[in-house]
C-alpha cells in the first residue's frame, strides 16, 4: 500500500524487511501483514482503525511478542505499541500505563516508589503490559496472588466502532444493555453457569465468570477485555491497583524422586497458601545447567520452587510439611540474597535453553500443549500421562510451570526424521487435549487461545460456547478485531513454520 494513505504522528510500515519481521511472534507461526504501525497516542489509533474499516482490513494489536499462542500475528495491520506508546504515571497506589511499556520496565519504576505488581510472568524482560492484560497472564506468584485481571481497577479502550471508552465512565447504550442482557442469560443458564465455575480458575478464552461476579457492566467490560487477546477492543490505557513490596520470608528447593509424592507435595504445601510455587522437571532441569536447579543423580525426576512473603512462622510451617516427604534434597535459600536472585534468574531461563536445545539438535519444540492448567489432585496422572505419550511417539519432553494454581508448561521436542512431523504434532495436541478433558484441566490456560489452540476452546465448552460468541458479536460484529484466534477453527499446524 501507498504509506502517506495514513497520515499519524507515529510510523507506518509496508517494506518487506519489517513486514517479515512482524510476521513472527514467539509461537511456532508465521503469518505476515499488510502494514505494521507504530501509534503515539489514541488518536493514531483512530485514525489506522478508520483506514482499517474503509479496506476491509483487520487490526492484530501487539505490545512485546511474546506471546506463545500466536495471537499477536495476522494478516492485516499490526499495531505494534511497544515503540511510542510505553508511558507510565503513578497516582497514589494506582498506575495508569500504556500497553507498550516493558514489564521489567514499569516494574523498576513502581519498586523505586516501594510498590509491586505481584503477577509478573517469567518472560517479564520481553513481555509487555498490554500483552499481560489481553492475555490474563499469570506468573510464579499467581499462587497467592491470583491472575493479573485481580490488579486491574479500569481500561481505556476503542472499540471496532471507533468509540474511544473509559471504564470509570458510563458505557455506551448499547455496550450496558448488551452485557447486562448477557448476564441475564447466563446467570439463568445454570448448566453452562456450572461448567464455566467447574474450569480450572486461569483457564483461558473470554472471562465469562465475570457475570457471576460483577454486576456494575463497566467492571464486566473491563474483566471482560482482561484475556481476550484484543479481540474485544484496542486497549490504550491500563489503570492498575498496585501494592507494598512485599519480600520473602522464605524459598526453599524441594528435589523429589517420586511423582506419587510430588503430587502429594503440590496439594499439602499449598494449603499454607505460599506465594509461589513452581514446579521444574528433571528434563528441563538438565537443559538450563543451573547452580541451584539441576539433575544431581540419575532418580531424581523433579523439583517444587516454594516461597512465602507472609511470615517467618508461615514459611517454617511450610519448610515442615515438605520435611514430611522422602525428599532427594531440601535446600533453603537465604531470604535476600545472591542465590535467590540466582534462582529465579535460573527459572526465568527455562524457556531459551529449550529452545537452544532444541535448535542444537535440529529438533521442532512448538508451542502446542505450552499451557495446560489442571486440578492439582490430578497432576501426578497427567505428568506420567505426557512423559508415556511422547516416549511412544520416540519423543523427548521438558515439562515444567506455575503449579501453585494449576498452571502447567509442556515443551515436546519433534525430530525431523521420525515419521511425519506434523501427524505427530497433531497427535500429541490431541491426545493431550482428551486426557487433560478426563481429569476436568484445559488446552487453554494462563497463555489464552490463539491459533495453537483455539480449535479446542469450542470442543471443550460445548453449548457454553456460545457466550463467547455473544460477547464477540457485542463488542466487535464485523470480526475486525484479532480474527481467527479465539474462533478459528483451522488445524493447528496451518501457518505452523516447522522450521523453528
Amino acid at each position: 500500500m501507498n504509506v502517506p494513505e495514513i497520515l499519524i504522528k507515529g510510523n507506518v510500515y509496508t517494506d518487506e524487511a519489517t513486514l517479515k519481521r512482524f510476521s513472527r511472534d514467539a509461537s511456532s507461526y508465521r503469518i505476515e501483514p499488510q502494514m505494521v504501525v507504530e501509534p503515539d497516542g489514541e488518536e493514531d489509533v483512530l485514525k489506522v482503525l478508520e483506514y482499517a474499516r474503509k479496506t476491509g482490513g483487520s487490526i492484530t494489536c501487539r505490545s512485546g511478542g511474546s506471546g506463545l499462542s500466536g495471537a499477536s500475528i495476522g494478516t492485516g495491520t499490526i499495531l505494534n505499541f511497544k515503540p511510542l506508546m510505553n508511558r507510565i504515571h503513578i497516582v497514589d497506589d494506582e498506575i495508569i500505563a500504556e500497553p507498550g511499556v516493558v514489564l521489567d520496565d514499569f516494574l523498576k519504576q513502581i519498586e523505586k516508589q516501594g510498590l509491586m505488581l505481584p503477577v509478573v510472568p517469567s518472560s517479564s524482560a520481553l513481555c509487555a503490559l498490554g500483552g499481560n492484560i489481553g492475555t490474563r497472564s499469570t506468573g510464579p506468584r499467581t499462587a497467592r496472588y491470583g491472575t493479573i485481571d485481580s490488579f486491574v481497577s479500569s481500561l481505556k479502550f476503542i472499540t471496532a466502532g471507533g468509540e474511544v471508552i473509559d471504564t470509570r465512565e458510563n458505557l455506551p447504550a448499547f455496550l450496558e444493555k448488551g452485557l447486562l442482557e448477557i448476564q441475564e442469560r447466563y446467570l439463568a443458564d445454570t448448566e453452562s453457569r456450572e461448567l464455566f465455575e467447574r474450569r480450572p480458575f486461569i483457564a483461558g478464552g473470554y472471562n465469562i465468570r465475570a457475570f457471576s461476579q460483577y454486576r456494575d457492566p463497566r467492571e464486566l467490560a473491563t474483566h471482560l477485555l482482561v484475556g481476550s487477546i484484543g479481540t474485544l477492543g484496542i486497549i490504550t490505557e491500563i489503570r492498575l491497583k498496585v501494592i507494598p513490596f512485599r519480600p520473602s520470608q522464605g524459598t526453599y528447593v524441594a528435589v523429589f524422586r517420586n511423582p506419587d509424592e510430588l503430587g502429594e507435595a503440590i496439594n499439602k504445601v499449598s494449603e499454607p497458601r505460599p506465594s509461589a510455587m513452581e514446579f521444574v522437571d528433571n528434563a528441563t532441569m538438565s537443559h538450563i545447567h543451573g547452580r541451584i536447579l539441576k539433575v544431581e543423580d540419575s532418580s531424581i525426576m523433579g523439583a517444587l520452587i516454594v516461597e512465602f512473603d507472609e511470615s517467618i512462622d508461615q514459611a517454617k510451617y511450610g519448610r515442615t510439611i515438605l520435611e514430611s516427604f522422602n525428599l532427594f534434597r531440601l535446600i533453603e535459600v537465604p531470604v535476600g540474597s545472591k542465590e535467590e536472585t540466582e534462582l529465579w534468574a535460573e527459572r526465568r531461563r527455562i524457556l531459551p535453553s529449550l529452545w537452544a536445545y532444541a535448535m542444537e539438535k535440529g529438533w521442532i519444540v512448538p508451542s502446542i500443549i505450552d499451557d495446560m492448567t489442571l486440578h492439582l489432585k490430578d497432576f501426578t496422572p497427567i505428568f506420567q500421562g505426557l512423559q508415556k505419550l511422547m516416549d511412544d511417539l520416540g519423543h523427548e519432553i521438558a515439562v515444567f510451570g506455575p503449579i501453585g494454581l494449576g498452571g502447567l508448561h509442556a515443551r515436546p521436542f519433534f525430530k525431523k526424521q521420525n515419521g511425519d512431523v506434523v501427524k505427530q504434532i497433531m497427535n500429541v495436541s490431541q491426545e493431550t487435549f482428551h486426557m487433560l478433558q478426563k481429569y476436568g484441566g484445559t488446552l487453554i490456560g494462563e497463555h489464552n487461545a490463539g491459533r495453537s489452540r483455539s480449535v479446542y476452546l469450542e470442543m471443550e465448552l460445548k453449548e457454553a460456547f456460545r457466550y463467547l460468541r455473544d460477547v464477540k458479536t457485542l463488542f466487535d460484529p464485523d470480526d475486525v478485531l484479532n480474527p481467527n484466534t479465539i474462533f478459528d477453527l483451522d488445524p493447528i499446524t496451518l501457518h505452523m513454520d516447522l522450521s523453528r
